[in-house]
Protein backbone atom coordinates (compact mmCIF):
# COMPACT_ATOMS: atom_id res chain seq x y z
CA UNK A 1 0.00 0.00 0.00
CA UNK A 2 1.06 3.80 -0.81
CA UNK A 3 1.58 6.30 1.80
CA UNK A 4 -1.65 8.15 1.16
CA UNK A 5 -3.74 4.76 1.36
CA UNK A 6 -2.32 4.51 4.94
CA UNK A 7 -2.97 8.07 6.38
CA UNK A 8 -6.72 7.34 4.96
CA UNK A 9 -6.98 4.15 7.38
CA UNK A 10 -5.29 6.51 10.12
CA UNK A 11 -7.86 8.71 9.35
CA UNK A 12 -10.81 5.77 10.01
CA UNK A 13 -8.60 4.75 13.16
CA UNK A 14 -8.96 8.13 14.44
CA UNK A 15 -12.68 8.65 13.71
CA UNK A 16 -13.88 5.44 14.95
CA UNK A 17 -12.16 6.95 18.39
CA UNK A 18 -9.13 4.65 18.66
CA UNK A 19 -6.38 5.97 20.49
CA UNK A 20 -2.68 5.59 18.50
CA UNK A 21 -1.74 2.42 20.04
CA UNK A 22 -5.04 1.06 18.89
CA UNK A 23 -4.19 1.78 15.71
CA UNK A 24 -1.07 0.89 15.38
CA UNK A 25 -2.10 -2.80 16.63
CA UNK A 26 -4.86 -2.97 13.97
CA UNK A 27 -2.74 -1.89 11.34
CA UNK A 28 0.24 -4.00 12.37
CA UNK A 29 -2.32 -6.87 12.44
CA UNK A 30 -3.60 -6.30 8.96
CA UNK A 31 -0.80 -5.42 7.49
CA UNK A 32 2.45 -6.49 9.22
CA UNK A 33 5.78 -4.69 8.38
CA UNK A 34 4.72 -2.95 5.82
CA UNK A 35 2.90 -0.71 8.17
CA UNK A 36 3.19 2.84 9.43
CA UNK A 37 5.78 3.68 12.45
CA UNK A 38 4.36 4.61 15.35
CA UNK A 39 5.80 8.43 15.40
CA UNK A 40 3.79 8.63 11.82
CA UNK A 41 0.27 7.46 13.26
CA UNK A 42 1.02 9.82 15.99
CA UNK A 43 2.18 12.71 13.94
CA UNK A 44 -1.48 12.15 11.75
CA UNK A 45 -3.27 11.86 14.78
CA UNK A 46 -1.79 15.10 16.00
CA UNK A 47 -2.84 16.71 12.68
CA UNK A 48 -6.76 15.32 12.55
CA UNK A 49 -6.95 16.05 16.27
CA UNK A 50 -5.62 19.70 14.95
CA UNK A 51 -9.28 19.84 12.47
CA UNK A 52 -7.03 18.22 9.52
CA UNK A 53 -9.41 15.98 7.38
CA UNK A 54 -7.77 15.73 3.76
CA UNK A 55 -4.39 12.85 3.42
CA UNK A 56 -2.85 14.90 0.55
CA UNK A 57 0.54 15.69 0.84
CA UNK A 58 1.31 19.12 2.18
CA UNK A 59 2.94 21.33 0.08
CA UNK A 60 6.51 22.06 -0.02
CA UNK A 61 9.09 24.51 0.12
CA UNK A 62 11.47 24.72 -3.06
CA UNK A 63 11.16 25.42 -6.37
CA UNK A 64 9.06 23.14 -7.89
CA UNK A 65 10.81 21.17 -11.15
CA UNK A 66 9.94 22.93 -13.74
CA UNK A 67 12.53 21.22 -15.90
CA UNK A 68 11.70 17.63 -16.84
CA UNK A 69 8.56 18.58 -18.77
CA UNK A 70 6.04 16.41 -21.75
CA UNK A 71 7.38 19.68 -24.08
CA UNK A 72 10.88 19.57 -22.83
CA UNK A 73 11.00 15.71 -23.26
CA UNK A 74 9.70 15.94 -27.11
CA UNK A 75 11.87 18.80 -27.68
CA UNK A 76 14.91 16.58 -26.77
CA UNK A 77 13.81 13.36 -28.23
CA UNK A 78 13.30 15.33 -31.67
CA UNK A 79 17.36 17.34 -31.96
CA UNK A 80 18.37 13.91 -30.99
CA UNK A 81 16.40 12.37 -33.88
CA UNK A 82 18.15 14.73 -36.22
CA UNK A 83 21.37 14.55 -34.80
CA UNK A 84 22.20 11.50 -32.41
CA UNK A 85 26.02 13.26 -32.10
CA UNK A 86 24.65 16.28 -30.47
CA UNK A 87 26.31 16.89 -27.03
CA UNK A 88 24.77 17.71 -23.74
CA UNK A 89 25.82 20.81 -23.15
CA UNK A 90 24.26 22.44 -26.76
CA UNK A 91 21.42 20.54 -25.90
CA UNK A 92 21.02 22.31 -22.18
CA UNK A 93 21.53 25.81 -24.00
CA UNK A 94 18.83 24.98 -27.21
CA UNK A 95 16.31 23.96 -24.24
CA UNK A 96 17.17 26.39 -21.44
CA UNK A 97 17.69 24.24 -19.00
CA UNK A 98 20.73 22.43 -16.92
CA UNK A 99 22.71 20.08 -18.35
CA UNK A 100 22.62 17.82 -15.61
CA UNK A 101 18.63 17.73 -16.35
CA UNK A 102 18.94 17.09 -19.67
CA UNK A 103 20.89 13.83 -18.97
CA UNK A 104 18.23 12.89 -16.38
CA UNK A 105 15.92 13.02 -19.23
CA UNK A 106 18.45 10.91 -21.23
CA UNK A 107 18.78 8.24 -19.33
CA UNK A 108 15.27 8.25 -17.11
CA UNK A 109 12.46 9.27 -19.77
CA UNK A 110 14.38 8.34 -23.21
CA UNK A 111 16.40 5.32 -21.81
CA UNK A 112 18.96 6.58 -24.19
CA UNK A 113 22.94 6.47 -23.20
CA UNK A 114 25.91 7.63 -25.23
CA UNK A 115 27.93 5.48 -26.82
CA UNK A 116 30.99 6.24 -29.22
CA UNK A 117 29.81 9.30 -29.17
CA UNK A 118 26.33 9.09 -30.30
CA UNK A 119 23.08 9.07 -28.24
CA UNK A 120 21.76 5.40 -28.78
CA UNK A 121 18.36 3.40 -27.48
CA UNK A 122 19.42 1.28 -24.83
CA UNK A 123 16.72 -1.43 -26.54
CA UNK A 124 15.41 -2.11 -30.23
CA UNK A 125 11.46 -1.03 -30.72
CA UNK A 126 9.81 -3.89 -32.27
CA UNK A 127 9.49 -2.12 -35.51
CA UNK A 128 13.27 -2.30 -35.56
CA UNK A 129 13.57 -6.06 -33.90
CA UNK A 130 11.27 -6.80 -37.01
CA UNK A 131 13.18 -4.85 -39.86
CA UNK A 132 16.46 -6.52 -38.73
CA UNK A 133 14.73 -10.32 -39.22
CA UNK A 134 13.49 -9.32 -42.48
CA UNK A 135 16.80 -7.32 -43.28
CA UNK A 136 18.68 -10.63 -42.02
CA UNK A 137 16.25 -13.09 -43.96
CA UNK A 138 16.89 -11.39 -46.94
CA UNK A 139 20.78 -11.59 -46.53
CA UNK A 140 20.69 -15.15 -46.32
CA UNK A 141 18.68 -16.07 -48.80
CA UNK A 142 20.60 -14.45 -51.11
CA UNK A 143 23.61 -15.95 -49.34
CA UNK A 144 22.28 -19.14 -50.10
CA UNK A 145 22.15 -18.72 -53.67
CA UNK A 146 25.85 -17.49 -54.83
CA UNK A 147 27.95 -17.37 -51.54
CA UNK A 148 31.09 -16.04 -53.48
CA UNK A 149 29.48 -13.36 -54.93
CA UNK A 150 27.33 -12.18 -51.86
CA UNK A 151 30.53 -12.11 -49.49
CA UNK A 152 31.98 -10.23 -52.09
CA UNK A 153 29.70 -7.57 -52.33
CA UNK A 154 27.77 -7.45 -48.79
CA UNK A 155 28.85 -4.19 -47.04
CA UNK A 156 26.85 -3.63 -43.29
CA UNK A 157 26.59 -0.22 -42.37
CA UNK A 158 25.23 -0.70 -38.29
CA UNK A 159 26.05 1.12 -35.16
CA UNK A 160 27.57 -0.35 -32.10
CA UNK A 161 24.18 -1.72 -30.70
Amino acid sequence: MDQKQFRVLILHCFLMGKNTVQAKQWLEKCYGDSAPSKTTIKRWFADFKRGRRDTDDAERSGRPNEAVTPENIKKIYKIVLNDRKVKLRELADIVNISKERVGFIFHEHLTMRKLCSKWVPRLLTVDQNKERVDDSEQCLAMFKRNKPEFLHRYVTICDET
